[in-house]
């Protein structure tokens, strides 16, 4: 039997819903709708099941109990046949006492056009090109979470997570082909999209970061993987992972080649006023550790680290005692001198670097420093002088 044709609708489900008949939105003019909508959108995943009445108030209104519930869903389907303005064929139909969507009616939806896009980038394996335009273009349809307005809808879960995975499966077979070709352009594309729909998943950052790199974007690479290790941090506690910290040894690794020696300055220069200390990572910090020790031992100058802990305030939420810690740096920045080096050490500790200072002058430095620093609660000084 072939499509009927009189009934085409165009839906999204992919970081959005929408059921569009024509030039018009049904679901931002029956946006109230709300337990109708769920209806349909239980149905539209399910295109390829029938369900008795019974069944299908179980899945979509769990938490409500109907004394008869095929009447129930007679007249819930009577009002979602008006909200879609149907002409004479239904979108679901109910036969033999089941329940199921109509597979005659004309209709085109993302999450059958994704799939199909996957489907044909995999079968078309052994031809990089093609598999590569399959891929992109599923890419281009993934705008988000598969109905992401459903949040206490239990059936749902399962299904969003499927189509979460093939896309990140998507997102690493087009990586590995742009890469194939040296098509950084397109991976920073690629995956600055991929990080806007999902900025928790790692991956997407270290692809980008490697592109980034690739690109000679050392900067940009470094200033990103400062912003995100950040945010993990922030959001969730999470220190960077072992495959984080070894692309952030190797971006600073990373240099231009030089072609003299005129060339080697320009890489040093900035235009950036140098006013305060330099804030610096853990590895760096031990780089500039180990010069200045070596330094001094040539000319016999003195050199103090202080450690500084600033241990979590019990009555403080995560929040509250990370916002301190980021005051306490603002206040190093701000205090310690142009020459000055420090690093925020570990969770709650930061380590300073002071030249020409024995530890006795650090002290003094130091307690001072602290002095201007007003939370209400202690941090404490400790010194390693070499």
């Amino acid at each position: 039997m072939g499509i009927i044709q009189s009934n085409d609708y165009t839906i999204r489900a992919l970081g959005q819903f929408d059921v569009v008949k024509g030039d018009v939105s049904l679901v931002m003019s029956a946006s109230s709708s709300k337990k109708l909508w769920e209806l349909y959108k239980f149905l539209l995943v399910h295109r390829d099941r029938k369900f008795t009445p019974e069944a299908l108030i179980d899945q979509v209104w769990v938490s409500e109990s109907y004394s008869d519930p095929r009447s129930t869903l007679r007249s819930q389907m009577h009002r979602l046949r008006g909200i879609l303005k149907e002409d004479g064929v239904e979108s679901i139909l109910y036969l033999n006492g089941y329940y199921q969507w109509n597979p005659e009616i004309s209709v085109s939806v993302d999450l059958d056009a994704f799939e199909e896009h996957v489907r044909k980038g995999v079968e078309a394996s052994e031809d990089p090109e093609v598999a590569l335009g399959h891929y992109l273009k599923a890419l281009d349809l993934y705008e988000g979470d598969c109905l992401p307005d459903l949040v206490s809808q239990h059936w749902i879960f399962s299904i969003r997570n499927y189509y979460r995975r093939l896309y990140l499966q998507t997102v690493e077979r087009a990586v590995a082909l742009l890469s194939a070709r040296k098509d950084y352009d397109t991976i920073v594309s690629v995956c600055q999209d991929a990080v806007q729909i999902d900025v928790y998943e790692e991956i997407f950052h270290i692809h980008l970061m490697k592109a980034l790199l690739a690109k000679g974007l050392q900067k940009d690479a470094l200033v990103h993987y400062e912003q995100i290790t950040g945010f993990y941090y922030r959001e969730m506690g999470l220190k960077p992972s072992e495959e984080m910290r070894s692309l952030y040894k190797l971006l600073l690794q990373a240099h231009p080649t030089i072609q003299t020696e005129y060339g080697l300055m320009a890489l040093f220069e900035t235009d950036k006023v140098l006013e305060n200390a330099f804030y610096c990572e853990p590895e760096v910090f031990k780089s500039i550790y180990e010069l200045e020790r070596r330094r001094c031992e040539r000319s016999g100058a003195d050199f103090s680290i202080a450690v500084l802990t600033a241990d979590p305030i019990p009555r403080y939420t995560f929040a509250q005692n990370e916002l301190r810690i980021n005051q306490l740096k603002q206040h190093l920045l701000t205090q310690l001198r142009k020459g000055d080096s420090f690093t925020r050490w570990n969770d709650t500790q930061f380590a300073v670097l002071l030249l020409g200072v024995n530890d006795e002058l650090m002290k003094k430095v130091m307690n001072r420093i602290l002095s201007g620093f007003k939370d209400g609660e202690m941090v404490v000084l400790s010194s390693d002088r070499k």
